[in-house]
């Protein structure tokens, strides 16, 4: 990928402290600057930058011509908003011709990481779970998907049923169970068994 690097002299800074964060993923790439920008990043980091003339003697056309040719992936562009440029007209024209030919076009350090994460990043695999460039979804396992609830699970639907709650009988009922043959008390010579009471004689009166 062709990147194009431009600066104005008021965001020479700005742009020295971005390439110096962007160091590893620019390096990666083809670099192309106006002739102030690339000597200054080529010093500053060894950079191997094309340099072409300088923006206000024609650098912005240059690079313009370049994106018209398909020859310019990404502009990175820190223009100055409060300073006054006598190549004003050259800075809109590279501007239109980037937007006409659909070229991502970055100008302050946010959009500028933005836009060189997105285009370093695509095509490539983004973890083991990524084929091809695109991340794919967590697929369902049907081991959980289909998961039985232990209700439903052989070993609880084997066990026999508990009896039905009319069937059952509270403590009291075995009380009063009248299956059973009530005892008689027997009668014997001394009156009833195991009383040790007399027999009562009747009255004669």
């Amino acid at each position: 990928m062709r990147i194009a690097l431009i600066a104005h002299d008021g965001m020479k800074t700005t742009m020295v402290d971005w390439v110096g964060r962007q160091y590893g993923e620019l390096a990666r790439h083809e670099l192309v600057a106006t002739e102030s920008t690339g000597a200054l990043l080529a010093e500053r980091f060894g950079l191997a930058v094309e340099q072409v003339a300088s923006g206000p003697l024609g650098g912005d056309q240059q690079i313009g011509a370049m994106i018209v040719d398909h020859r310019v992936d990404l502009m990175i562009f820190f223009w100055d908003p409060m300073g006054l440029h006598p190549h004003s007209p050259d800075v809109q024209a590279l501007m239109r011709l980037a937007v006409l030919q659909d070229v991502p076009m970055a100008l302050n350090p946010a959009s500028a990481d933005h836009v060189l994460r997105s285009l370093s990043t695509a095509g490539r695999p983004q973890g083991p779970e990524a084929v091809g460039g695109h991340r794919r979804t967590p697929s369902v396992r049907t081991d959980t998907a289909h998961r039985r609830t232990p209700a439903a699970s052989p070993a609880t639907a084997s066990r026999p049923s508990a009896a039905p709650a009319a069937a059952r009988r509270s403590p009291a009922s075995r009380w009063t169970d009248t299956s059973a043959s009530p005892s008689v008390p027997r009668r014997g010579a001394r009156g009833v068994h195991g009383s040790g009471r007399t027999p009562t004689v009747p009255s004669e009166r």
